[in-house]
């Protein structure tokens, strides 16, 4: 039987309404119709008058190559990245914000990611002491995900200024579709570089920025709006994004030494006998999923080829490169060596 995106078995990912919040106002300051837009979309303007409501995913996405087409401006999504508040993303915008650090709020968004979007990647990388928030939607029907990335960094963005400032700017940019015509734009939007062609959508910060305190910091709204994305995340029971969190908490912690389950247990508030309960409900083990964020650091370091592979090692916390690249062959079928070479 073929779900809905003609995929077998596969149960089209959802986003909250929040998300298009204030889409409307934006089309019509373009001198687009709203009524063309959505309608080519397959949504209804009453589909997101609820910040509740669940959106098909792949349909939110279109919405936004929609509106970027029917108005004549290609960086619509970037636009309205950029003015989109924190409140205004509902639920996982409160918890943000609501939390005592950017650190505390960016673990929070990660760990309760999968009650806002579905079928998507959202969490942190480490290079030495610069760290990347990286975001990419999985589902491979959704093909066009350019808007919607222009405007989920815009948003991740306005989320670390809530914190360090209005003027606070990332120290890079990434987006994996192609450069557009008028790249310009995102480079004064973001106040950073922009690069485009990359493996996945990030924005680079320092680890120092990750003390800085939450103006808005209120435990008691957090506490209420926790006991909902757990449920939500609860109802899903997506084994794919638990492993996922996972996974981003094992990258973000590797470095000259290894975490292990009792470290990751305590980042994601878990006593070491429920983690392993949880790994056991969802068919994972520990080992796999670090073996999993080693390969996926491993082929993001390899990428860049002025970092030499000592490095890579070391950064993977491997003791010596001979025991990494027995790893990476495992990877790959070949060595780190001729991996670069191909690369190149």
């Amino acid at each position: 039987m073929l779900s809905e995106g003609g995929h077998t078995g596969l149960e089209p990912p959802r986003v909250l309404a929040s998300a298009a919040t204030g889409v409307i106002d934006l089309i019509e300051r373009h001198g687009g119709d709203v009524d063309t837009v959505f309608g080519r979309a397959n949504i209804s303007t009453d589909d997101i008058e609820d910040p509740f409501n669940d959106l098909n995913l792949q349909r939110y996405c279109q919405l936004f190559v929609e509106a970027a087409g029917h108005t004549g401006h290609d960086n619509f999504g970037l636009q309205f990245g950029d003015q989109f508040m924190p409140k205004q993303l509902g639920a996982l915008g409160y918890a943000a914000i609501c939390s005592p650090t950017l650190s505390a709020a960016l673990r929070n968004m990660e760990k309760y990611f999968s009650a806002h979007q579905g079928q998507t990647s959202f969490g942190l990388l480490q290079d030495s002491d610069i760290l990347w928030l990286s975001y990419r939607i999985y589902d491979p029907r959704i093909k066009d995900r350019r808007q919607d990335a222009e405007l989920s960094l815009g948003m991740f963005r306005n989320i670390f200024r809530a914190a360090l400032g209005p003027d606070w700017a990332p120290l890079e940019v990434r987006f994996e579709h192609d450069k557009p015509e008028d790249w310009h734009e995102h480079e004064q939007r973001f106040g950073a570089p922009v690069r485009f062609g990359r493996r996945t959508n990030a924005l680079a910060f320092r680890r120092r920025d990750l003390d800085a305190r939450m103006p808005e910091q209120d435990p008691y709204l957090f506490s209420v709006i926790e006991r909902f994305l757990t449920a939500r995340c609860e109802l899903r029971g997506d084994p794919e994004d638990f492993a996922t969190v996972v996974r981003n908490q094992i990258k973000l912690h590797l470095g000259d030494r290894t975490p292990g389950l009792t470290e990751i247990a305590e980042v994601l508030g878990m006593t070491d006998a429920k983690f392993q309960r949880e790994l056991k409900n969802h068919g994972l083990t520990f080992q796999d999923l670090l073996r999993a964020a080693r390969q996926e650091l491993a082929l993001h370091y390899m990428n860049d080829p002025s970092m030499p592979l000592t490095e890579v090692a070391l950064s993977l916390g491997y003791s010596e490169l001979s025991a990494f690249s027995r790893a990476f062959r495992n990877w790959t079928g070949m060595s780190p060596q001729r991996y670069q070479r191909t690369a190149r």
